[in-house]
């Protein structure tokens, strides 16, 4: 199989993954608002989210917001297009990674353009301490991101051997 059907299903999985999730979460998870599944430490809960991560420019108004997020989410499906079309295929790490933002970047958009926000479910927390409630798109983007950084460091690491 080639880069592009490879990157393409990779990306399609999540984008699958995360609208079942959140379609299953605002048909069952909305009416009671949370529930707790290990007990401090991880609940199931309904948010909607206006903002970006952690709710950043969740206080602007709603138009506005919406089109320059899903402006912004374009742009970066943009890049992450031009990455994969100059990335070799062995480069799987980076073409993972590449298929993971891409898949939680248009999981997201999804979101804002349907419903004005992102459903957020997802919510790790020790006490009072609380990690943002989050969802599958933004553990593509995230785990994604962290692939892509590996690649990175894995290529600058094979760089710095080869001089020695």
């Amino acid at each position: 199989m080639g880069k592009w059907p490879r990157v393409g299903l990779t990306a399609g999985l999540v984008v699958l993954a995360d609208q079942a999730t959140k379609l299953a979460v605002l048909r069952w998870l909305a009416p009671v608002g949370r529930v707790e599944v290990v007990p401090g430490f991880f609940d199931l809960t309904h948010l909607m989210n206006t903002g970006v991560a952690f709710g950043v420019l969740a206080g602007r108004s709603g138009l506005w917001r919406a089109a320059g997020l899903s402006l912004m989410a374009l742009v970066a499906l943009g890049i992450v297009a031009s990455f994969i079309a100059r990335t070799r295929p062995e480069e799987r790490v980076f073409l993972w990674g590449l298929a993971l933002v891409a898949g939680g970047a248009v999981g997201n958009l999804i979101d804002r353009i349907r419903l004005g926000a992102v459903v957020d479910f997802l919510d790790l927390y020790v006490g009072t301490w609380h990690w943002p409630a989050f969802n599958v798109a933004d553990a593509g983007i995230t785990i994604g991101t962290g692939l892509i950084l590996l690649h990175l460091w894995l290529t600058r690491h094979q760089g710095d051997s080869a001089g020695d």
